[in-house]
């Protein structure tokens, strides 16, 4: 109960008041003991200074004010029981009125109130120049910068990070955030075993490395950055067991999907060439039809992205006389070479496969006139930063043919800066 009365400045201002009344007789008493022959007796005069949050008051909707003083020296003078209410009830203010200004440097007043009529208030300074500023909103995109990635523990790599959200609202001054474009987050990643996320609060630096006075909403971005063995995308093979029904044959395997990631050390993913399905048993047979089949773990591998696999069987009688060349069964693989583009190779080195096993689906007639020649195999880094990414292929194939796999390729870019410093410490 206690407590809450305490929060009340008029009940702050009766005790200030009781205490003042207190000290005026007992300053009496003092006097009339020394036999001072004054009528009313003299209350002491004391002087204390405070630092004062100092406000401001103008229009935040549509203008933003720089170089206001956080906080003001104030030095006051006067009766003791006054500067001990001053004290206790903190009923004052140190401002600066804004109102009425337009854009552009002022020089103006600082002002204060809420001191006492009896209290002379000396000011640390009468008057500070302020800018005064639009106000505008840029949506900006946020990007992620990961440090220390050659001190990850030996055999792990890093994926791209998972941004949340991928763009925020910066409100400030017009002239201050015109250069803003992107905010990029650092994340530290040394020693990390395992996936991680931080929720971090962005700050928006200006050209001489000093905060900028702007907001950002939302104020917290989380990242989440996957840590893992060394990867990469492998062909998936059908494997089959045992004799379709007599009169019939399996005219073709098709896999809902056609790759999946393995996770291995690098030596072991030098040697996969195709994971494997489970053997799918054909025995007795006589008709087309889908099964999930589970996939095979290389040996030596670690792990894959996906445990199973929709494997369609199509089957035909052997007196079907149906054209094969008319139907999108049959799969032919080709070695490809890979085209890049978009990176800087003076500030990047890049690991790519030089070349990719790519498997195509058509008819069969236009599945025989196909080389590598045909194949165009391309790459765009652009924009991309260090680190390990799956980069979507973009394709050239003739007319009629379609890409099975792959649909991504691992590659890794490395700031030559990066590879300075640890070839230094080595």
């Amino acid at each position: 109960m206690i407590d809450q009365w305490l929060q009340h400045k008029w009940f702050l201002r009766i005790i200030a008041l009781a205490l003042a009344i207190l000290l005026y007789f007992m300053v009496a008493e003092t006097s009339s003991s020394t036999g001072s022959s004054s009528a009313l007796p003299i209350v002491g005069q004391s002087s204390m200074s405070l630092d004062v949050p100092v406000e401001v008051f103008f229009d935040e909707v549509q203008y933003v004010a720089y170089n206001v003083p956080e906080e003001m020296s104030v030095e006051l003078q006067g009766p003791s029981s006054s500067l001990t209410m001053t004290r206790l009830v903190k009923d004052y203010q140190v401002f600066v009125d804004l109102t009425n200004l337009g854009t552009g440097f002022h020089r103006v007043p600082v002002e204060a109130r809420g001191f006492g009529g009896d209290v002379n208030v000396k000011l640390e300074r009468d008057t500070v120049e302020i800018y005064i500023d639009r106000k505008q909103t840029v949506e900006v995109p946020v990007s992620v910068n990961l440090l220390n990635k050659d001190q990850l523990p030996e055999g792990l790599v890093v994926g791209d990070a998972e941004i949340e959200p991928t763009t925020v609202n910066v409100s400030g001054g017009a002239s201050r955030i015109q250069n803003v474009k992107e905010i990029t987050l650092n994340v530290d990643v040394a020693n990390q075993g395992q996936t991680f996320t931080r929720e971090l609060s962005p700050t928006i630096l200006d050209a001489n490395g000093n905060p900028l006075n702007v907001t950002v909403e939302p104020n917290i971005i989380r990242v989440t950055v996957p840590v893992y063995e060394q990867s990469a995308i492998i062909p998936i093979e059908a494997v089959t067991t045992g004799e379709v029904a007599d009169e019939f044959r399996l005219v073709d395997t098709l896999l809902a999907d056609t790759e999946v990631r393995v996770f291995a050390p690098l030596e072991v993913l030098e040697g996969i060439e195709s994971v494997e399905t489970a053997p799918i048993d054909l025995d007795e047979l006589d008709k087309s039809g889908k099964v999930t089949t589970t996939l095979r773990l290389p040996e030596g591998a670690t792990a894959l992205d996906q445990k199973e696999v929709d494997v369609q069987l199509l089957i035909r009688g052997i007196d079907d006389t149906r054209d094969d060349t008319g139907e999108l069964t049959e799969r032919v693989r080709l070695t490809v070479p890979v085209t890049v583009r978009g990176y800087d190779r003076t500030n990047y080195t890049l690991r790519v496969p030089d070349v990719v096993s790519v498997t195509l689906s058509g008819k069969r007639s236009l599945l025989e006139s196909i080389t590598s020649n045909s194949i165009s195999v391309t790459l765009d880094l652009t924009g991309l930063p260090s680190g390990l990414h799956g980069v979507d292929v973009d394709y050239e194939v003739p007319k009629g043919v379609t890409v099975v796999s792959p649909k991504t390729i691992d590659v890794e870019l490395k700031s030559v800066d990066d590879e300075t410093e640890t070839s230094s410490l080595q």
